[in-house]
């Protein structure tokens, strides 16, 4: 996997012991930050993490502090993100199966640096188990305005305020009302039988497109492999994830 990895001051040696045992696992891993013991200002360092992975730069991500609450808490002001504070195996093995956690805090004050590197050897090797738990990971994905109802604009913004160009976090400017279609082809990268588990790559340089068309059930059946076919809610989850930086308005063709 690749993997993000920062911390603070007080997770700076815990993160030196995990990022070697990551690399002795045979992980990808990039070191966000900080370098030393020198005291900093968290959300610097933790915040590119959970962007990194938002944008599917990397696979998981791993954010340390001295209680691992504000690291959290500053990763999951990023939507698409969850960020589970996980202080023992069990909880790092439910913040897997049940909530497809992307991010995992650590508080270096909290724990012994052996009960650090368990949790992380647990929390990457299990997967999500998918079923029930996927519309409960849509409702925490899901964008909710400052009035409380569902969606991603609020309709007591003052009309100047919807006038305003949409930009991506590191997109160019366009106009709300610029719509266009767009016929995306995503591919996947390999299937796990043994995991169940599905990865996949879309275009991370697609930043401002306004939609994706997807496959009608139909259409499914007829167009992927026999071990997709039933897994259609599953799969257009797990587009959807990795495309969040996009968007996108989905229709079925």
């Amino acid at each position: 996997m690749k993997i993000a990895i920062g911390s603070d001051h007080a997770g700076y040696h815990y993160k030196e012991e995990i990022k070697q045992f990551l690399k002795e696992k045979g992980h990808e891993v990039n070191d966000f930050g900080t370098h030393s013991e020198v005291s900093v200002d968290y959300p610097l360092f933790i915040r590119p993490v959970a962007v990194a992975v938002r944008k599917g730069e990397y696979d998981r991500g791993i954010v340390l502090g001295g209680s691992g609450n504000g690291e959290a808490m500053v990763a999951n002001r990023i939507n698409g993100i969850r960020c589970a504070l996980c202080w023992n195996i069990e909880s790092a093995l439910l913040a897997r199966k049940h909530n497809d956690s992307n991010v995992l805090s650590l508080g270096a004050r909290m724990i012994s640096s052996e009960q650090a590197l368990e949790i992380v050897d647990i929390w990457l090797k299990t997967p999500f188990d998918a079923g029930r738990h996927v519309p409960r990971i849509r409702q925490i994905d899901e964008k909710i305005n400052l009035t409380g109802r569902h969606g991603t604009e609020s309709k007591d913004r003052p009309p100047e305020e919807k006038k305003k160009s949409i930009v991506s976090e590191d997109g160019p400017k366009r106009p709300e009302s610029e719509k266009y279609d767009l016929l995306i082809t995503f591919r996947y990268i390999k299937y796990i039988e043994a995991e169940k588990s599905i990865e996949f790559q879309v275009d991370p340089g697609l930043k401002t497109s306004s939609i994706m068309h997807i496959p009608s059930p139909g259409r499914w059946d007829e167009e992927f492999p026999e071990w997709a076919r039933n897994r259609r809610n599953e799969i257009l989850f797990r587009i959807k994830e990795k495309t969040g930086h996009m968007d996108l308005e989905f229709k079925e063709y």
